[in-house]
């Protein structure tokens, strides 16, 4: 009577309530499963699965695997890894160990949702599949307006979360029995070429080691050293308010987006945590408020598709974008010319992860100033980011670019050089990731000036459209 549990963005123990379940019901060996997943589009174009990882997150999920595999073994679950289309994998998994019980945490993008239905249909006849929250404070299709339709405004959704009762969090599960119990059949999936070990199933890049330089210098991934991070939340929260927007200071931010990405934390324990700091309580609300956005975000993609490639207010599609190969690879590069933009691009290239206030400079002088299409910045983050996840990274980026859930009424255009007088005054961000010596333009590659006023008369050509376009015709 083996258990099978399909791992996937929920690398964790603890408050985990799709292992608690399998542990929990157990009556012989548990099997835990992960699965670097190809996504597919079908012939109606519908989507099928997650999308697939970056490069940056792809090194984190081999890392935090392979600290979770001893955690699991020590439980007496192995944890076996297979690559490759999810639909066939689970079917041959499960057709070779027979499992009594098939577990997994839900996920909320409408194309992985499309494929674990499919799933879920094809093994009823085999097995009983349960499905479980976990990596969501509330189930989208819950959270719901006076109307009855879903949110579209933030404001009003982050007040409705946080009124939600939050349960108490779920210990590490205890040992399994029969720890070897399934042993004959994973190696029987493992001649048959379905199983393979980690190193093999494409999470890191062929070639150089460059993430040994790079991300492996700054991030530590893992459940262990996430609930560390999450533990001195009274050494980093207090203050939170005033400083979340400075670049330069060390502790602006809490930098557990990674953890919640793959899972190594539950958003239940971040808000158990910060209900439960000494921090100031205007501190508290800051950030709590950085969670209620992660949810919102995810709210948004449960209920629109595509939302990686299409703007959510259709009248940007005709916005009036100058694609250029030379700006953008002097965005990418850090070579613009323009200091907190710049310093930005390095620091992600380095570590991986970009402070949030730039992520929004960024991102708006690649959309406004520049001209360039949203997408192709979002996509570049998506490879470089490891916090970058299905839901946050596109609808921020198109929240910045003027395309996306924004209640404000005008077009937003930060200026770089001002928003660095304001929140890095004394250029300790700047100096501290722009390496010296590095050729850069000693005029900018865009002027501010002029690129504002661009931006803004192709936001009045999209707007015109627009209106003329809703305006009702006449004869």
């Amino acid at each position: 009577m083996t258990t099978l549990i399909w791992l996937r963005d929920d690398l964790r123990l603890a408050d985990h309530p799709a292992l608690t379940a399998a542990c929990t019901g157990a009556h012989g060996p548990v099997v835990a499963l992960w699965i670097h997943e190809t996504r597919r589009t079908d012939e109606d174009n519908n989507r099928h699965g997650p999308r697939p990882l970056g490069a940056a997150t792809r090194w984190w999920y081999h890392r935090s695997l392979q600290q979770l595999a001893p955690r699991l073994a020590d439980l007496g679950i192995p944890l076996i890894f297979a690559r490759g289309d999810a639909a066939r994998i689970m079917r041959r998994v499960v057709d070779t160990l027979q499992p009594t019980f098939v577990h997994w945490t839900r996920r909320y993008a409408p194309a992985a949702c499309r494929l674990d239905a499919a799933i879920k249909q094809e093994l009823k006849s085999r097995t009983e599949v349960h499905s479980h929250p976990g990596s969501l404070l509330a189930e989208p299709w819950l959270m719901r307006t006076a109307s009855g339709s879903h949110y579209q405004v933030f404001t009003p959704f982050s007040h409705a979360v946080a009124d939600l009762p939050l349960t108490p969090l779920l210990p590490e599960p205890s040992p399994v029995d029969e720890p070897d119990g399934a042993a004959t059949d994973l190696a029987t999936l493992r001649e048959d070429g379905v199983l393979h070990n980690l190193e093999d199933i494409g999470l890191l890049d062929d070639g150089p080691d460059w993430w040994e330089d790079t991300l492996a210098q700054h991030w530590e991934p893992g459940e262990l050293a996430a609930r560390q991070q999450l533990d001195a939340i009274d050494g980093w929260l207090p203050g939170y308010a005033k400083r979340r927007d400075l670049p330069g200071e060390e502790t602006s931010t809490s930098r557990i987006s990674p953890r919640l990405r793959c899972g190594e934390l539950s958003p239940r324990q971040a808000l158990a945590a910060a209900r439960s700091s000494t921090a100031a309580g205007e501190d508290i609300a800051a950030w709590t408020r950085q969670l209620y956005w992660r949810e919102f975000c995810w709210h948004l993609l449960h209920h629109r598709e595509h939302l990686e490639d299409t703007p959510m207010r259709p009248a940007f599609e005709e916005f009036p974008y100058h694609p250029d190969d030379h700006l953008v690879r002097a965005w990418r590069q850090g070579r613009t010319g323009i200091d907190l933009v710049d310093g930005g691009m390095w620091q992600l290239w380095q570590t991986g992860w970009m402070h949030n206030r730039v992520r929004m400079v960024a991102a708006s002088l690649f959309t406004k100033n520049m001209l360039q299409p949203w997408q192709d910045g979002e996509q570049w983050f998506w490879e470089t980011l490891v916090d970058a996840d299905e839901a946050n990274n596109p609808i921020s980026w198109q929240w910045v670019a003027g395309s996306g859930a924004d209640a404000a009424p005008y077009f937003r255009i930060f200026n770089p050089e001002l928003q660095r007088t304001r929140f890095d005054p004394h250029s300790s961000y700047v100096k501290r990731w722009i390496p010296e010596g590095l050729a850069r333009p000693v005029v900018p590659v865009v002027d501010l000036a002029e690129s504002r006023r661009e931006a803004l008369a192709a936001y009045e050509q999209v707007r015109a459209a627009s209106a003329a376009h809703a305006r009702p015709q006449r004869g």
